[in-house]
């Protein structure tokens, strides 16, 4: 079986020196890797408009909302795994069905239920991380921070200042693109009315980390923080940067997700942001053992629940069942 997964972003940003890392990409390229591993018999590789097939395939799975395209595959799939919408999940679900694709996949068991409440059928596929990629490294004296955080300014001011900013306070290592735009005219204005962390955060950011160094990061701070989109909490999904943390044995600190709170109590801490993150990274810099039995039990989870080999059973499974 040839199968495609598909990007509507252009493909190559994992190594790019200077645009954002596409979570999207990441996550297509590590379940290609992981089903031509495990599949002889399955041939899987990522595509992106600036790189089609050329030949037409068995099941092309598309990452994004997409419209499907007839002239690359045979059956079409839409795998939904990534939120910002800005819309209810009906009105969402609604929206997307109308693209008639043959196969629905979702990262989150609510949008699923929902999806099958209203008479579709389709498979929850919880994101899986790549154990080969995120692992536990060697930490580094340059990625030493007290607290660290890889992203870009897309969580809105309110879940920003409440669970990034407090960590300005400590020795803060913040990575990606915290450039403010700035315009050609009358930008003084404009800067007095912005956000405070946004020029705090330009002044601090330390720029692009390149790919190959996160999980040296992961392993070398000593706190870790995750800061996740409203969709997903709605939604109730683990996010993919939880397990990258944990599969590199780091400790995090995370704002709640239910499901998360629910089965991984014990593999990282909670938190409500503000006054309270701050005491808690300050309590868990005092105090090693804790925090290195808690990042122990998270990796530990990750290994046994969330590899990325699961994750490309389960949909080269659900594929085969929909193109037979």
């Amino acid at each position: 079986m040839n199968i495609g997964f598909m990007i509507k972003w252009p493909k190559g940003s994992l190594n790019s020196k200077h645009g954002n890392v596409i979570g999207d990409e990441l996550l297509g390229e590590s379940l290609c890797a992981a089903i031509n591993k495990a599949l002889p018999l399955c041939h899987a590789e990522l595509y992106a408009p600036n790189y089609l097939p050329k030949n037409k395939l068995d099941v092309l799975v598309y990452l994004n909302d997409i419209t499907p395209i007839d002239l690359l595959a045979k059956t079409h799939v839409l795998y939904l795994q990534n939120g910002g919408y800005g819309e209810s999940a009906m009105a969402l679900l609604n929206r997307l069905r109308k693209n008639s694709y043959d196969g629905y996949v979702f990262f989150s068991r609510k949008l699923l239920d929902l999806h099958e409440n209203t008479g579709g059928k389709g498979l929850f596929l919880p994101f899986g991380v790549d154990t080969n990629l995120f692992r536990p490294c060697n930490p580094e004296q340059k990625y030493n921070h007290e607290v660290a955080y890889v992203g870009n300014d897309i969580k809105g001011e309110t879940a920003t200042t409440k669970y990034l900013y407090p960590a300005v306070n400590f020795d803060f290592g913040l990575y990606g693109n915290w450039e403010i735009p700035k315009p050609r005219f009358r930008f003084w204005k404009r800067w007095k009315n912005l956000p405070h962390y946004k020029k705090v955060f330009e002044k601090l950011s330390k720029g692009k980390i390149p790919m190959s160094d996160i999980p040296i990061l992961y392993s070398s701070a000593k706190i870790n923080l995750n800061c996740t989109l409203q969709d997903c909490i709605d939604w109730d999904v683990i996010t993919l940067r939880t397990y990258e943390v944990l599969a590199c044995k780091g400790f995090l600190i995370s704002d709640t997700v239910p499901i998360a709170k629910e089965t991984m109590r014990d593999c990282m801490v909670f938190t409500e942001g503000a006054e309270e993150l701050q005491e808690q990274i300050s309590y868990y810099l005092a105090h090693d053992k804790e925090r290195k039995a808690i990042a122990q039990n998270g990796y530990d989870f990750v290994q046994q629940y969330a590899s990325i080999e699961a994750r490309a059973n389960e949909i080269t499974n659900y594929l085969g069942s929909i193109c037979s």
